[in-house]
């Protein structure tokens, strides 16, 4: 059967680590160990599993001490969160001292089953103790938890009673079923033997009727626990012809609480500090499936050498008393089992309703957290496709982008021109152009982001401008004695092309993808001019509400005119470019001759016609990975 912990469990856990270690160790352990979330439901039930987990876990990350090490971390730092929490007065209100807390454990652990009612809860009693300090045992059907309980022990003693204590373990009689270890506490124990001294007036004897209408929900028993009297309240809930005085303890009642043979020596030995559970075994008047559960503790009776057993019937609802065949005037006034029924019936429904608000507000949080990282992520991609992706890396880290500039030595910058597309746009309805618009930008954005280029601005006259070369600035130009360069450099540019060789690859797809863009008014193709150059230039980041990657220099005006004086539909390229290109051999060029600029003398210039196919496909048998190349077939 799987164990199973509270979320207060986790959540101390959680909050240790962060104010101990630092809130990125946690988030390494979510990522590590795969949690759903990074926080945990108060009163939701996880795997126990999971505490070993975080610890083991934990090693790994801090490369230090071991998971029993942070076991028993967790223990102590569980009494912190605890305290923190609001719950400290439960634990104030245990004793006097540290004897009168180890003796109360076992209540305040039951105590909490209106708040964690699935709570399997340990079992922890005192068996033997000196001046220097008691045997503490201690029995859980989780198994491996011991150093987790030494820790939270250890600190509710210091935290509470300023006791500095000493735990060890003297025996484990653990078994596959359970946990059985015994533990010596090493303390000052100045409670132990101490004696008042009082006299009491003499008292009246009192007969056994009279006791039992005091107390109807007990059970005396002889030494042999044989029922010798019940209280008459318990004696009503079985039907009238089933003996019951008489009758051995365990077959009428199952002891729940604590796991023990029902033994004389046991329950004498239990019964000073223990809270007892019984079910009853045998079938109640209400029918076979009613069941009643009493809790109370043994009491010794010396002279008769008899065990009282002084209980209550444990009540958590209507349906509780409806099964056990009681009601409310069967309770005992002198207790508070009726307050805490009739308050528990009235709050119930409320309770319930805040733990279903609770889901739905953790549901809502986690789908709020996913859409937030999810737009994160979104906007760190959009990021990287304005600014250059050390440029978005720095403005991520924080940097401000007022000193974000950078000069470049050698860049390819690229423009591109739809011809006619202004002159057509005035003849057209405002739908139509968007609708054109948005087809020239969605063919040209799905041909660009399979390369290693970054698209620095789009004017709405359908004009772009590409830069290849920003992104990888250790490597602007590759050696071109390397014939093949860097085959895999990146997943955009499996066979490692300069930043020229990318741009001349991206605008002869541009070329052909040109022909899907089609003039409404002439039902043709529009016409497109391609020009690029080389040369070095100065970028970086304007604006603050919304940023915009810009790039300035002599290198950015000759490529705009390379594309002004181009022909349409012909890519045309500087002598920069050509020379960065004619080394590898693996493209057609032609010479064009001489071309004047504005404000310029004449430059020689040239027209990329395609890419050289031979050449072509032997670098991809080299690679022997086609389906990692970002380039379209036309090009083969």
């Amino acid at each position: 059967m799987r164990q199973m912990f509270y979320g207060i469990i986790y959540e101390s856990a959680r909050d240790g680590v962060i104010l101990f270690h630092g809130e990125n160790v946690w988030k390494r352990i979510v990522t590590e160990l795969k949690f759903p979330s990074d926080t945990f439901q108060l009163f939701a039930r996880y795997d126990a599993k999971i505490l070993f987990d975080i610890c083991e876990c934990m090693v790994h990350v801090l490369h230090e001490g071991t998971a029993e090490t942070y076991l028993e971390f967790f223990g102590e730092d569980f009494v912190r969160y605890f305290v923190n929490f609001g719950f400290d007065k439960i634990l104030r209100v245990a004793g006097r001292t540290l004897r009168d807390f180890l003796f109360a454990i076992d209540q305040l652990h039951d105590s909490n089953r209106f708040t964690f009612p699935q709570m399997d809860q340990p079992l922890f009693h005192v068996t033997e103790e000196s001046q220097s300090g008691a045997t503490l045992v201690y029995k859980s059907i989780r198994h491996g938890f011991a150093r987790y309980a030494i820790g939270g022990l250890t600190a509710a003693a210091r935290t509470l009673f300023q006791e500095h204590i000493k735990m060890e373990i003297m025996h484990d009689w653990s078994t596959k079923e359970y946990a059985h270890i015994a533990f010596w506490v090493e303390f000052k124990n100045e409670g132990f033997q101490q004696k008042r001294i009082t006299h009491f007036p003499t008292l009246p004897d009192l007969n056994g009727s009279t006791f039992f209408r005091v107390f109807p929900f007990s059970i005396l028993m002889d030494s042999t626990l044989r029922i010798h009297c019940m209280g008459e309240k318990i004696l009503g809930v079985f039907p009238e012809e089933t003996p019951l005085i008489g009758r051995p303890l365990d077959q009428v009642f199952q002891l729940i609480r604590p796991d023990i043979h029902v033994e004389w020596d046991k329950i004498l030995s239990y019964g000073r500090h223990i809270v007892f559970l019984m079910d009853n075994r045998l079938p109640l008047r209400v029918g076979p499936t009613g069941k009643i559960r009493l809790k109370g503790q043994m009491k010794y009776i010396q002279n008769k050498n008899m065990l009282w057993f002084l209980c209550h019937p444990v009540l958590g609802s209507a349906d509780d008393m409806i099964s056990a065949g009681l009601h409310l005037t069967d309770l005992n006034l002198f207790d508070s089992t009726s307050e805490l029924l009739v308050t528990n019936m009235r709050q119930s429904k409320e309770v319930e309703d805040a733990f279903e608000r609770q889901k739905v507000c953790l549901s809502q949080l986690e789908q709020a957290k996913g859409e937030l990282s999810k737009y994160h992520r979104q906007n760190q991609d959009i990021l990287s496709t304005i600014v250059p992706k050390h440029i978005s890396l720095m403005i991520r880290s924080g940097i401000p982008t007022c000193s974000l500039c950078e000069s470049y030595p050698l860049v390819t910058i690229m423009f591109t021109y739809i011809v006619d597309f202004n002159m057509s746009t005035a003849y057209l309805e405002p739908i139509e152009i968007l609708e054109v618009l948005n087809t020239i930008i969605n063919i040209l954005d799905s041909i660009t982001e399979r390369f290693d280029v970054l698209k620095v601005k789009t004017k709405m006259d359908a004009s772009y401008m590409f830069v290849a070369g920003l992104h990888n600035r250790s490597n602007v130009i590759p050696d071109s004695s390397e014939k093949f360069g860097n085959l895999f450099p990146n997943e955009k540019d499996p066979f490692g092309f300069n930043p020229t060789e990318t741009i001349a690859y991206l605008s002869l797809e541009i070329l052909h993808a040109s022909k899907r863009l089609i003039n409404p008014m002439t039902r043709k193709p529009f016409g497109i001019k391609i020009g690029f150059h080389v040369g070095p230039a100065i970028g970086g980041v304007v604006g603050v509400q919304q940023h915009q990657y810009c790039l300035f220099g002599d290198a950015v005006t000759v490529a705009r005119q390379m594309m002004d004086t181009g022909e349409i539909d012909r890519i045309h390229m500087s002598h920069a470019a050509y020379q960065q290109l004619v080394a590898n051999e693996r493209f057609v060029i032609d010479h064009r001759g001489e071309t004047h600029l504005k404000d310029r003398n004449g430059c020689e210039t040239y027209w990329l016609t395609s890419v050289n196919h031979s050449f072509f496909t032997t670098l991809i048998n080299r690679t022997k990975n086609l389906s990692r190349c970002p380039f379209s077939g036309q090009l083969l």
